[in-house]
């Protein structure tokens, strides 16, 4: 499974938002941000391992 992360929050809520025939664009849920060139992670532990080391938390998400 891969993991596509916003560059500015870091967050995993990320989805597709407009253009994929002209090219891609997605929005982050969480700070609303418009990114063209998410980050992505194929595996949990090492979006776990990215979040900690620019975070300093264990990538959890806290609701």
């Amino acid at each position: 499974m891969s993991f596509r992360v916003c560059p500015s929050c870091y967050s995993i809520r990320v989805y597709p938002y407009m253009g994929f025939m002209v090219g891609q664009q997605y929005e982050c849920q969480d700070c609303g941000d418009r990114i063209v060139l998410p980050i992505e992670f194929e595996k949990e532990e090492d979006y776990r391992a990215f979040r900690k080391e620019m975070l300093g938390d264990d990538g959890t998400e806290e609701e």
